[in-house]
């Protein structure tokens, strides 16, 4: 924790030349007034990579002893808005290791924009024992043209794991490439093309462990279209892949669709349907899916939420055939404070069920229910 002190110093320097002012929670450098100023930044305390802020029941994640991180995000907005700059710097909370520098991570952005183009750039690199999105390394640049209805959007980037070059566990290394073409109109549906790229291979590969490479391609349309009271979306994607075993093909379509009969109610149901299937194998994997979900908002106090779902798999050769039932519903309402406290109870259960028809001894059943009290500050 005393590296991460010395980082959040560090990123004060850097991003607040002038004078700083703050409180024990934020920072912020003042700014000059906002017609002449060429430069604003601040320096924001994180937990779980989001801003200090109230807690709230619907995005904590059950399990009290499920570690939390901390940090410092620094951010600078330059020649009146350009382009802006962000530092963040985050470490594990109630988690102990023997190798500190595994449980933190680092990531640098950067987004400017100039007249219809925007563009970006990021870094982020996290060790193998941070809480959210370990062990990874990440290198990413964007860039963004939109004239009118129409807007184009091109993403290439590397991403690998094994960032602490373990000798025992092979690096994987992926280069990817995305390019977008969107049309968006009022009063018309939204169309949306998309193509992406996804190169796969394996460095510092263990004696004895076979080398992994493939090469993934594929092509995406969709079209919504929305009213006054509800969404829709229709999308269907074909993908090849291309490995040293042979070539395969992947086909999925998804239909999704979005339902406000109240302006307190959503409604959402999915279907979806997907095909594998590859050359060195006649065999082909089908598996649908449906899922309802339903979200009710009765005032600022009390809430309702629902999700159910189904899908299946089953192969051509009969060596896989299973069933995925589940459900979870939670209950959330926000009590009276009490002095400078804000207490908020919820009340979830859920509900797995997994049937293997080939080996019915397998079958899974969970079934399981959570109270949470949680206290958090005006």
């Amino acid at each position: 924790m005393h590296d991460l002190t010395r980082y959040a110093l560090l990123s004060v320097v850097l991003l607040a030349p002038g004078p700083v002012w703050g409180g024990e929670e934020v920072w912020q450098a003042k700014p000059k007034p906002a017609e002449t100023s060429i430069y604003q930044g601040t320096v924001t305390p994180t937990v779980d990579a989001s801003p200090i802020t109230p807690l709230n029941v619907w995005t904590l994640t059950p399990g009290i002893d499920r570690p939390r991180t901390e940090g410092i995000l620094g951010s600078a907005t330059w020649l009146k808005g350009a382009f802006t700059t962000e530092t963040e710097i985050a470490a594990n909370q109630g988690m102990s290791t023997g190798d500190e520098s595994a449980t933190r991570m680092m990531r640098l952005g950067v987004t400017g924009s100039t007249g219809v183009v925007r563009y970006g750039l990021t870094y982020r690199k996290a060790g193998q024992a941070f809480a959210q999105a370990s062990d990874q390394d990440l290198r990413e640049a964007w860039g963004e043209w939109k004239t009118g209805p129409m807007a184009i959007r091109s993403t290439f980037g590397q991403q690998s794991n094994n960032v602490d070059a373990d000798p025992t566990r092979p690096r994987i290394e992926q280069h990817y490439n995305r390019l977008g073409v969107s049309w968006n109109k009022a009063m018309w549906p939204r169309l949306e093309l998309t193509y992406a790229q996804n190169a796969t291979n394996s460095t510092l590969n263990p004696a004895g462990v076979a080398p992994q490479k493939a090469n993934q391609q594929s092509v995406e349309a969709a079209v919504s279209y929305g009213g006054t009271f509800w969404d829709a979306k229709l999308a269907s994607a074909y993908g090849l892949t291309a490995d040293p075993r042979g070539d395969g093909h992947v086909q999925s379509q998804t239909v999704t669709a979005s339902l406000h009969p109240l302006s307190s109610l959503t409604i959402t149901p999915t279907l979806g349907y997907r095909v594998e299937q590859y050359e060195w194998s006649s065999t082909r994997l089908d598996s649908p899916s449906a899922s309802l979900a339903m979200n009710y908002q009765q005032n600022r106090r009390l809430s309702v939420s629902a999700v159910g779902s189904y899908s299946t798999m089953r192969s051509s050769d009969r060596l896989v055939d299973m069933d995925t039932i589940g459900g979870k519903g939670v209950l959330a309402w926000q009590l009276e404070p009490v002095r400078d406290w804000k207490p908020q109870v919820s009340v979830e259960g859920g509900y797995n069920l997994q049937v293997n028809r080939l080996m019915p001894s397998a079958q899974t059943e969970n079934l399981s229910g959570l109270l949470r009290l949680v206290l958090a500050t005006m």
